[in-house]
């Protein structure tokens, strides 16, 4: 029986939150599926140029991810500069000039176009990669798909290259907001695309906030998970600070803002450790399975029962 990396991630019960973690700068490419490589910004029929102009635009900080639907023309690369909310339709001629003026800050404007949309979903279905984005990240681009089609906002569906955490399948990534997601099934895209669609994170596959580290990103998810059983949606929590405390634990404390609401909670974390592989290719290699540190939330306090908590021997 084939074995999977995600599933055995799942079996020992590795938290999502704390792997919201992703670069700022973000182009995405169309280019056609089949013709991706084991790399997620190459294609096998990308000349040397084009390859260099996406190599120096990697060095500057800007990560490239291959996007693939069916509705793309064939005719022309559809680009989108993330989290800036920029699209652009790039003939296959002009992407090498496109690259480089993006590399070098210089004007956009022959490529640009209007129609963008509300959201932009990328589903990693990158097999060549990891058997764990064909196996389940196929099965929820296409529920994403046919869930998107029925809805009247204007939502992109987009299967992707490897967005990172290949065990965490199926890792799903949102645009412009960059919200991070894993173990997002098929049977889920309708809830998924609901919560969405009101600018609030899909809680159960929520990673973190990629800007908050990750012990934060835990915590963050908790409290979001706290204020959403008293139907508050705060917008993104800010650190307020860290507090270390015996036996490797710590409280993590957020200020959060929904609409007039405001405050602040505080999450004890305690740390803890889960055997996992970080691939399939792993698992066949023979390799060990890897221990990985991560956090798990004890309880979510208000600022009285935290000052309350620091205050005992």
């Amino acid at each position: 029986m084939t074995a999977f990396c995600a599933q055995i991630s799942r079996d020992v019960a590795e938290p999502l939150p704390g792997t919201g973690g992703h670069p700022g700068a973000n182009l995405l490419l169309s280019w056609p599926f089949s013709r991706w490589s084991k790399t997620f910004n190459q294609a096998k029929d990308m000349t040397a140029d084009e390859m260099g102009a996406i190599a120096a635009l990697a060095k500057a900080g800007r990560r490239l991810n291959l996007i693939d639907r069916k509705a793309q023309p064939r005719t022309a690369h559809r680009a989108y500069l993330m989290p800036e909310s920029r699209a652009f339709d790039v003939p296959r001629t002009e992407l090498v000039a496109f690259l480089s003026a993006l590399e070098a800050g210089q004007s956009l404007a022959d490529w640009e176009v209007s129609d963008i949309p509300n959201s932009v979903v990328l589903c990693c279905t990158h097999g060549k990669k990891d058997r764990c984005c064909a196996k389940f990240g196929n099965a929820s681009y296409k529920a994403l798909t046919a869930a998107a089609e029925a809805r009247p906002e204007t939502v992109e569906i987009w299967q992707s290259t490897h967005l990172g955490g290949c065990r965490l399948a199926t890792s799903i990534l949102v645009f412009p907001q960059a919200r991070k997601y894993g173990r997002v099934d098929a049977d889920m895209a309708d809830a998924f695309l609901d919560a969405e669609r009101n600018d609030r994170p899909f809680l159960p596959c929520y990673r973190g906030d990629r800007l908050l580290s990750p012990e934060q990103q835990v915590a963050e998810v908790a409290i979001r998970e706290h204020l959403a059983q008293q139907s508050i949606w705060p917008d993104r929590l800010e650190p307020e600070s860290d507090t270390d405390l015996d036996g490797g634990r710590k409280t993590i404390t957020l200020r959060w803002r929904s609409g007039s609401e405001c405050g602040q909670l505080s999450v004890l974390l305690a740390p803890e450790t889960v055997q996992r592989f970080g691939t399939c290719t792993a698992m066949d290699d023979g390799e060990e399975p890897v221990a990985h540190n991560t956090w798990q939330v004890v309880s979510v306090f208000s600022q009285d029962s935290l000052i309350a908590l620091a205050s005992q021997p």
